[in-house]
Parts: C-alpha cells; sequence; structure tokens
C-alpha cells in the first residue's frame, strides 16, 4: 500500500513539473514575441505570402520560395525560370526559379533520378537543414551522425522555440512551425560573419527584449503618417482597397471595422501604409508593441535649443516628459518661425528610448519623430 501511495505522490508530482513547465514556455513565448508579431515579420520581408493558414502542412516548392526570399539572393531571384530545373519542375512552374536557387545553394537537396518532389510536403529534417543552411552551415561543420549534429545545433542556437519539443526528426511541419524556425534563424548569427542574420540580410532592427522589430522593416516603402479624423473612413484614405487590407492596431494584427471603430472612439489614428502588401498600420495613443511608433497628446511646456545654436531646437518638453527631436521636420516646426509653440496641444509620435539612450537625464521618454496641432483635427 505504502508503495503504491508513493507511486502516486510521485506521479502527480511529476505532472506538476510538467504542466509547471508548460505554463512557463507558454507565458515567455507569448511575452517576448506573439505569433501575430513573428508572422509580420515575415510576411513584411515577402518571405511569405499571406498572414492566413498557419496550421496547414507546406510543399516542397513552397519551402523552397520561403528559403530563397529569406536568402540573401531574395532581391536577385528571377520569378521566371529560364530552363527546367528538375524533370518534375518544369519551367513554367511558379517556384522552378525558387527551387533552382535554394538546390544550387545547398538550402535543399533534390532526389535521384532528377526528381525534386515539389507538391510532397516537407519534414522537420528539411526545416532543420534548411535554416541551418541559410545561416551558412554544410556538411563539413557536421562530422559522424550529420542528422544528429544538425538537430543539436538547430537546438543550440534556439532555433526550435516555440516548436513543439516532442516533434520528431521526420514527422511532416505546419506553416507556423516554419515561421517559428526562420523568424528565429533570423534572430541568430551567421556562422562565418558573427552578425545577427535578419540586421545584416534585412537591415532590420531588434528591440530592447532581443525581438525583431517589425514596423522597422519596410519603412523605406511605407507611407505616412497621417491623421485619419473623425467623419472620416479608409476608402478615403487609403490608394487601395480597405476591404482586402492587411490591419494591424499598435503592432497587433486587428481588422478594418476595429481600426474605424477607434476613430469614433478615440477622434483620430495615426496612419501608415504599404502599398506593395496592402498593409494598414493604425496607432492610437496606449501601449504599443512596436517601440518605434508611439503615439500621445499633451502640452508643449518647454523648448531646449543647442547652446551654440540657439535657432535650432534640439528637444522639447511635454507634459514635463523630455523628448528629443528626431528630424529636421521636428525641429523646424519648434523653432521659433515653425508651427508648435510652448502652451499648444500636440498630437506627436515618438521611439521609446533605450536604457544606454537616457543620456543621464531621468526625464527622457525617447525621441519625437512627427507632432501635429491637436486643434487640426477637428478644422
Amino acid at each position: 500500500m505504502k508503495k503504491k501511495f508513493l507511486k502516486k505522490i510521485l506521479f502527480l508530482l511529476l505532472v506538476i513539473v510538467i504542466c509547471t513547465n508548460q505554463i512557463v514556455f507558454s507565458v515567455k513565448a507569448n511575452t517576448l514575441a506573439g505569433i501575430e508579431m513573428r508572422i509580420q515579420v515575415l510576411y513584411l520581408a515577402g518571405i511569405i505570402d499571406d498572414t492566413a493558414n498557419m496550421n496547414i502542412l507546406v510543399k516542397r516548392e513552397e519551402f523552397a520560395k520561403m528559403l530563397a526570399k529569406a536568402s540573401s539572393y531574395k532581391d536577385s531571384v528571377s520569378n521566371v525560370a529560364e530552363t527546367s530545373v528538375y524533370n518534375d519542375v518544369p519551367m513554367t512552374n511558379p517556384y522552378a526559379s525558387y527551387i533552382k536557387l535554394v538546390t544550387s545553394k545547398g538550402y535543399l537537396s533534390g532526389y535521384l533520378g532528377g526528381l525534386f518532389k515539389p507538391e510532397e510536403y516537407i519534414t522537420y529534417r528539411d526545416l532543420i537543414r534548411g535554416t541551418l543552411a541559410l545561416l551558412g552551415y554544410t556538411n563539413e561543420d557536421f562530422t559522424g551522425n550529420q542528422i544528429g549534429g544538425r538537430y543539436e545545433q538547430f537546438c543550440a542556437l534556439e532555433l526550435n522555440k516555440n516548436i513543439d519539443d516532442n516533434k520528431k526528426i521526420d514527422d511532416l511541419v505546419l506553416k507556423i512551425d516554419v515561421i517559428n524556425a526562420i523568424y528565429n534563424m533570423l534572430k541568430a548569427k551567421s556562422k562565418n560573419t558573427n552578425e545577427v542574420y535578419g540586421v545584416k540580410t534585412f537591415s532590420m532592427s531588434v528591440n530592447n527584449d532581443g525581438e525583431l522589430n517589425a514596423s522597422g522593416l519596410l519603412k523605406v516603402n511605407m507611407e505616412g503618417p497621417f491623421i485619419m479624423k473623425r467623419g472620416q473612413t479608409l476608402f478615403q484614405v487609403l490608394p487601395f482597397s480597405p476591404e482586402t487590407a492587411n490591419y494591424f492596431i499598435n503592432g497587433t494584427a486587428s481588422s478594418f471595422s476595429n481600426i474605424q471603430r477607434e476613430v469614433v472612439n478615440e477622434g483620430f489614428v495615426i496612419l501608415y501604409y504599404n502599398k506593395a502588401t496592402s498593409t494598414v498600420y493604425a496607432y492610437k495613443q496606449g501601449t504599443s508593441v512596436d517601440t518605434t511608433v508611439n503615439v500621445k497628446v499633451g502640452y508643449v511646456t518647454h523648448i531646449y535649443y543647442n547652446a551654440s545654436d540657439n535657432l535650432t531646437p534640439n528637444s522639447v518638453e511635454i507634459d514635463l516628459a523630455r523628448y528629443y527631436l528626431g528630424n529636421s521636420d521636428v525641429k523646424f516646426a519648434f523653432a521659433y518661425a515653425g508651427t508648435l509653440h510652448i502652451g499648444d496641444k500636440i498630437v506627436f509620435i515618438y521611439e521609446k528610448a533605450s536604457d544606454t539612450d537616457s543620456d543621464d537625464d531621468a526625464t527622457y521618454v525617447g525621441t519625437l519623430t512627427s507632432a501635429f496641432l491637436f486643434d487640426t483635427l477637428y478644422d
């Protein structure tokens, strides 16, 4: 009886430990980078074509395109192949050029008999090989047991983060597994350069918590900021169909109706958009997942000038909090001849400061990048 009782106690303790670990893992994953952000990063980078259907299996031809778009050759690969690649991949196959690239670079392998088997689904083994290859790892890096060595390196680099620990090497993988592995790869350092892959290859930035910054990814191709005022609709503001667009509010996935509702409730939202991807980034007052775009309303309480140049302001105080001026436009707006003055109520956009940027100023909050007179919202 005592042995049975002890076994039951040990079993219950084991269950508690397992459950506790699962809870910690879940909280950690959601805290550091929610799935919406990971999907957004890959979508903005052009690595994936859509943000839907995360729980489907991935074909080899689809994975080949993802690897090609995640590689340093992403801008040079042609959408049209000039010759047949494999016996089962004619040049008319829309994935032919991507398959040719990834197999020639060793990111994926073909099969005997001149076959690629484009319609087959990828396995965890394929995912491990492809992501490690993008980081510069080759067969020569894994002596002896190639499969085991690759898996160990994959885990050592934390490319398996947010992927089921129970997944076997020959199990099929879902699209969400591929997204997690590629996202983790973008955060890892390349073998040969020791530089963060996403920073080097995509000019991404990394947040204070070590996660990739999605909004900074395609700023060169984004238009904005624009103020959308109460009474306006997205049909009036956007240069593409709002009904088929992809929406985010404060860095989190959202919808057309939610943004329209926020305009009514808040009185305004700040908009950026990307024509190429029909993606809309809306920002309202409050906490934003994106540290580079934060929206507030406040009163200008002080304007600071350089000691050597008393015509050019370098920072402002808004509701007793200090913000550096981040570009010539906002510096001019707060200058003597500008449009914004002490006492004005303004809507402004700022990038949050990191700890290393505080400049020993306890009141420093961030860098102001755009500002608008609040009264203009209701002209």
